[in-house]
């Protein structure tokens, strides 16, 4: 699940994972998972194919369902989606 703390964390290191395991305090690592941050990135670059027509619009809808699926609270999903957005 993807949650605010964890948006913020991606934030915080620019989506570099490397920069993140390298550098990042030990709470911050017990914050967020690979898999998490993966999810997080796997997201904005699918988001970017829908964005720029390079996707079905079935591909699409299943996107949507996985930003609604990775983040269910209304906050964490409206920041998702702005991070999604803006990255993308």
């Amino acid at each position: 699940m993807i949650t605010t703390g964890k948006i913020a964390i991606f934030k915080k290191y620019a989506g570099d994972i490397d920069g993140w395991a390298r550098t990042a305090a030990a709470e911050e690592k017990a914050a967020i998972s690979d898999a998490d941050w993966y999810e997080i990135d796997g997201l904005i670059q699918d988001y970017a194919l829908v964005k720029k027509g390079l996707a079905s619009a079935r591909y699409a809808e299943k996107l949507e369902l996985r930003m609604q699926n990775a983040a269910p609270g209304s906050e964490d999903a409206a920041e998702l989606k702005a991070l999604i957005v803006q990255w993308a």
